[in-house]
């Protein structure tokens, strides 16, 4: 049993139990259907593997794709068990840590504008009072949270905050929260020798950006990579329907690790809606997929700056993109977890295709039967796309 595990077996069952009752009263919303291409070449393989794992135990899944061939998405299960909802092509799904992407293109924006360069100190950009609560602050680059080099400690990774968020799944936290399990501590090693993944590189970069734009961050990318693409089914923080007018599907964590799924969806979007740069965007899969094609091809940022995320420093981390490798082929892009959720937005450049995989279940809290039939049935797809020609 790992320590979440132990942490939830001790801690949060008041909590997780009204976590349960609210989410079994909240109407679902129907989602409004995006065109997309009903007979895709890839559609029946794809709907296949997600159907197998559904029935296996999962309790809904989303794929969405978008190649030379066109765009398609498949949902697979339910939005909401308790009441037999189906899931269907539409729904809005958390992106997790998938949303570092978006972070880190919004920075190689603003150091393409002359509004920064990634490889100056974190202390030239950061407001004074933030930068002054971080250990060695003048020896820390823009790039080293970008690439997780930076070694700030990972809030999220700290025994205090977990004690204080499972014993209240429902009370939400800022950014000065999080930072707080770092402020004046040593770094984990000097800077820019190490790998070590920690969100509050990323809310730190979020601070950046507000800071600089001198205005919000969600409102800032809004404006400039979302609008320009038309990308109107992705919410992050700016929209007044963010989280709250929203058809999304209820999430579910298997607590003891059996299959047996607990409702966890007001715990789910209460970390949702707390994270910044390090996890709070929600989208379609549709709009996963076009955001990722559109940087990968150059409609964002330049070519030359797109490369610079893709390009592997340490542990195969570029500046927001992850290196994945299935049937020994890249796969450029971001998983992320939330408390109930999963998510996958992929890049195969041989195939160029871009993929993203939701579900509605817990793939990183706690080990068990869903996590690995997650897993499996993320690598299953994942094999699929990559052999591909």
């Amino acid at each position: 049993m790992n320590l979440r595990t132990i942490f939830f077996s001790i801690l949060g069952i008041c909590c997780l139990s009204a976590c349960e009752t609210e989410a079994m009263q909240e109407t679902i919303l129907t989602p409004t259907v995006q065109p997309f291409q009903t007979n895709h070449p890839k559609a029946q393989t794809l709907q296949a593997i997600i159907d197998e794992y559904t029935q296996k135990g999962l309790p809904g899944i989303v794929v969405a794709i978008k190649d030379k061939e066109g765009i398609w998405e498949g949902t697979s299960g339910f939005a909401k068990i308790e009441t037999n909802q189906k899931l269907t092509p539409g729904f809005i799904h958390t992106g997790g840590s998938v949303t570092k992407i978006y972070a880190a293109t919004a920075i190689l924006k603003l150091q393409e504008q002359q509004l920064l360069s990634i490889d100056k100190s974190i202390t030239a950009y950061l407001p004074p009072e933030v930068a002054a609560k971080i250990s060695n602050a003048t020896d820390i680059t823009v790039r080293m949270l970008l690439n997780h080099t930076s070694g700030i400690p990972d809030y999220v990774d700290n025994v205090n905050f977990k004690l204080r968020w499972f014993n209240d799944l429902s009370k939400k936290w800022n950014a000065e929260d999080a930072l707080a399990y770092a402020h004046h501590k040593p770094l984990l090693f000097k800077p820019g020798t190490q790998f070590s993944y920690s969100n509050n590189n990323y809310i730190l970069l979020s601070i950046i950006i507000n800071h600089l734009t001198n205005t919000q961050e969600g409102q800032w990318i809004k404006t400039h990579l979302l609008d320009p693409l038309h990308l109107d089914r992705t919410y992050y923080k700016a929209q007044p329907e963010y989280l709250t007018q929203l058809a999304m599907p209820n999430y579910y964590l298997d607590r003891y690790g059996d299959g047996r799924l607990q409702n966890i969806t007001l715990g789910a979007k209460t970390e949702i809606s707390s994270e910044l740069g390090d996890g709070g965007l929600v989208a379609t899969g549709l709009n996963f997929v076009s955001f990722l094609d559109a940087l990968v091809h150059g409609k964002i940022v330049s070519p030359g700056s797109y490369n610079e995320m893709q390009t592997p420093y340490l542990n195969d981390y570029g500046l927001g993109i992850d290196i994945f490798k299935f049937k020994d082929k890249p796969a450029y892009g971001h998983s992320g977890a939330i408390l109930g959720g999963a998510a996958l937005l992929l890049y195969f450049k041989e195939s160029d295709t871009s993929l993203f995989i939701g579900c509605n279940t817990d793939a990183d809290l706690v080990t068990g039967k869903t996590f690995f039939l997650y897993h499996e049935m993320k690598n299953k797809i994942g094999d699929f796309i990559a052999s591909q020609p």
